[in-house]
């Protein structure tokens, strides 16, 4: 069994908002960690442009999803499904950066998602802060090269968010604190073969 280790990070800041992203691959051959987030069409996802603070977090959590599922769509690729497990592992992340003053995926983000349960081959982790909005924060990350591929990943099948009403202090001064993680379960399947859409980020 080999492993190889590969790391890349990119921060990009729009106002006084920041992305963060991470990928996590493992399979028998390899371990890849790649770091790198902005443009959704809001089409029928209710509460899309609501305000944080606005909404009960499982509806915001709920028209994230609708988003990025409908980018997934209009691209040719199957929907996300929404995992009790990786909620909770976004949720306690975003909480987290809040609480600690921080905006980072943290040592290990993939530890974290181990950790609720969640018996993963493939994971891959998004975070923002400064967007009020559903569409905002999709919008900024299907912009950003590396946070639109996690979003259009042909291997993933499961999502989950975390959201917070609070910024970072000193990253941001505007409301509204997001993680993403996705998964593949131990013994899934990739949702396709087709990396046609993510290779063609970002899309604005």
């Amino acid at each position: 069994m080999v492993a190889t280790l590969i790391s890349r990070r990119d921060r990009s800041a729009a106002r006084t908002s920041r992305l963060l992203v991470a990928v996590l691959t493992v399979s028998l051959l390899s371990l890849g960690l790649f770091a790198s987030g902005a443009s959704a069409h809001a089409g029928a996802c209710r509460l899309a442009h609501t305000q944080i603070g606005h909404a009960r977090r499982a509806q915001l959590q709920h028209a994230v999803v609708c988003l990025i599922n409908q980018q997934r769509r209009a691209r040719g690729l199957g929907s996300l499904r929404e995992s009790a497990q990786l909620n909770r592992s976004a949720q306690g992340w975003s909480n987290a950066m809040v609480d600690q003053h921080d905006f980072t995926h943290g040592a290990d983000f993939s530890a974290r998602i181990s950790a609720v349960g969640f018996n993963w081959s493939n994971v891959g982790e998004n975070i923002a802060t400064g967007y009020t909005t559903p569409s905002a924060v999709v919008a900024a990350w299907m912009a950003s090269p590396g946070h639109c591929r996690n979003i259009l990943s042909p291997v993933y099948r499961e999502v989950g968010t975390g959201i917070s009403d609070h910024s970072i202090p000193g990253f941001s001064s505007q409301a509204g604190t997001w993680t993403q993680d996705f998964g593949l379960l131990m013994g899934q399947h990739p949702e396709s073969s087709n990396s046609g859409p993510a290779d063609g980020c970002p899309y604005n």
